[in-house]
């Protein structure tokens, strides 16, 4: 079994079958509006999805910034918005030059999740925001499809994603002020394997293959009697800087 994904390797699938979520560009917005509403900054970015729908609706500076050049080769051009290749562990940006930091999905990759939120605040302005978009233990056991086809991928991101009062724990230990937690979800319907089947979600990369086809086999099976339900949720948490 794999113990890590490739995402250079992925990122052509994951630009062909992956997007923002609407519910969570409303929540980022919204934070935004609550900082000083100068620049923007994803954090492990993918392909630049969140920080071109925060960047288009103002004036706003967006930087997008990953690890995999392949997922950034596939992020949208837009005026606004400068891609870098780089890691959360060191931002390289100037002290208090950013008004938001954000991501979505990316905190279970860190190795030093107390000096992120450090390295965070260290760039970012007084008033600024500092947000970090995550899964909780309820969402992951409750995915769907995921987790009802592949149940096997419940104990692998239950080990790698983080406890989300340890994740408050770790803001506050860091520094940020004011910490603030709200949860997100939309519901929609699944007419179509492919996403799964071509393994756009990254944890059907850690699972055995004879697990995955198991898998797709059923939901094949149930997908000739109609679309399916899926649903999609995220546990924001945020705080700011003094």
């Amino acid at each position: 079994m794999p113990v890590s994904v490739v995402y250079d390797a992925i990122a052509p699938r994951y630009a062909c079958h992956r997007g923002a979520l609407d519910f969570a560009v409303d929540v980022l917005r919204r934070l935004h509006g609550q900082s000083p509403g100068g620049p923007v900054l994803e954090v492990g970015c993918g392909t630049g999805d969140y920080v071109t729908a925060i960047a288009k609706t103002g004036s706003c500076k967006g930087f997008g910034m990953d690890p995999s050049r392949q997922m950034l080769e596939r992020a949208p051009i837009y005026e606004r918005i400068s891609y870098l290749q780089g890691r959360a562990a060191s931002l390289p940006f100037a002290d208090q030059s950013i008004d938001m930091i954000f991501s979505v999905n990316v905190v279970h990759h860190l190795e030093d999740i107390e000096h992120y939120f450090r390295e965070s605040l260290r760039i970012v302005n007084p008033g600024g925001i500092v947000c970090t978009a995550t899964d909780s233990d309820a969402i992951i056991k409750r995915r769907r499809p995921l987790s009802q086809y592949w149940p096997s991928t419940v104990p692998v991101e239950l080990a790698r994603y983080h406890d989300i009062d340890a994740l408050r724990e770790r803001m506050a230990a860091a520094g940020i002020c004011r910490i603030g937690q709200c949860e997100g979800r939309s519901d929609f319907p699944i007419p179509d394997i492919g996403p799964y089947r071509d393994k756009a979600f990254s944890c059907l990369e850690l699972i055995p293959e004879e697990a995955f086809a198991r898998g797709l086999l059923a939901m094949e099976s149930d997908l000739r009697t109609g679309p399916l339900e899926g649903t999609s949720e995220l546990v924001f948490l945020w705080g700011e800087r003094r």
